[in-house]
């Protein structure tokens, strides 16, 4: 994925990270910021969410997994996330995910990753 440049001037989002185009993903779908540990966008129909993508109950990308009615589930132990909250709802998973803010400006999603720590499955292992 390409990333949009970002002018501080105009987005108003200084230090944001741009994700993608507005177009380039469908309502229940997901683009991955390729970072380490990566970050997933969702598209639901009230709007973007980003989570953490690493499943904080096994290393799986939740981007490779199933959505449905604001929730992801986790395609390796069919643990489920609320997308909005990254609260788990099911086990294995008890761990929530950590979420980002995000704005869309001029066609572009921007996640704020200015306070990000690390995922938690990382702080878990001892990763980081």
């Amino acid at each position: 994925m390409t990333q949009p440049p970002v002018d501080p001037a105009v987005t108003g989002l200084t230090g944001w990270t741009a994700a993608g185009a507005v177009d380039e993903v469908e309502i229940d779908g997901v683009m991955v910021i390729p970072l380490k540990p990566p970050v997933a966008v969702f598209r639901l129909d009230d709007g973007f969410f980003a989570t953490d993508d690493t499943c904080t109950h096994a290393l799986s990308s939740l981007a490779e997994g199933y959505i449905e009615d604001g929730t992801v589930e986790c395609e390796f132990h069919f643990a489920r996330f609320d997308i909005r909250s990254g609260k788990a709802l099911t086990p294995p998973a008890v761990t929530p995910l950590v979420t980002y803010p995000v704005a869309v400006r001029d066609g572009i999603v921007y996640v704020d990753l200015r306070d990000r720590v690390g995922c938690p499955i990382e702080q878990l292992s001892g990763k980081e």
